[in-house]
């Protein structure tokens, strides 16, 4: 059961992740005409990752840190149409806890913008349309450097359980 829900967290973890940013840390001058270009993805981390699933009344608590590595990934921003697209590879070393016990595997991320919609509001930097939009919020812009953060809080369910999962996500692009 407990590699079934560590699939689960890794699982979440690749999704592409539906809720609002926290803005408190973000920049106030932001541009699109700084953000269209071709960014390197330098850094990707997942931190103070907690997640709760209830399997038949029983809840399971664990926790979970993700770092990126080996990066080989081009994220291209269009101008019009304002589409994302990635493409190349990563590595992520995926740490859990669950019932006491660490184990750490590592993955093999894919592209994570697939000609999705981007706009810019303020501070934040929407991708995806509808429902479908995730605001990640730019924590630092410059000429060549973007740094961009995300709240995540989702309630995922499956084929074994409902679990919440809370986690901050930082995302370093650089040019």
């Amino acid at each position: 059961m407990k590699k079934i829900f560590l699939l689960s967290i890794i699982t979440a973890f690749t999704l592409v992740f539906i809720s609002c940013s926290n803005d408190e840390d973000a920049v106030s001058n932001a541009s699109e005409e700084e953000i269209v270009g071709v960014w390197n993805l330098t850094a990707l981390e997942a931190t103070n990752g907690r997640s709760e699933t209830t399997i038949e009344g029983t809840v399971i608590p664990a926790t979970f840190e993700a770092v990126g590595k080996d990066f080989q990934t081009v994220v291209t921003f269009s101008e019009d149409p304002q589409t994302v697209v990635s493409e190349g590879s990563y590595t992520t070393v995926l740490s859990t806890t669950i019932g006491g016990e660490n184990q750490t595997q590592e993955q093999e991320g894919e592209d994570f913008f697939e000609s999705e919609k981007w706009r810019l509001d303020g501070s934040i930097l929407y991708f995806g349309a509808d429902e479908e939009e995730i605001g990640f919020t730019i924590i630092e812009l410059t000429d060549s450097k973007m740094s961009l953060r995300y709240e995540l809080n989702e309630t995922v369910e499956s084929l074994f359980g409902v679990s919440t999962v809370t986690a901050t996500y930082n995302m370093t692009l650089s040019k």
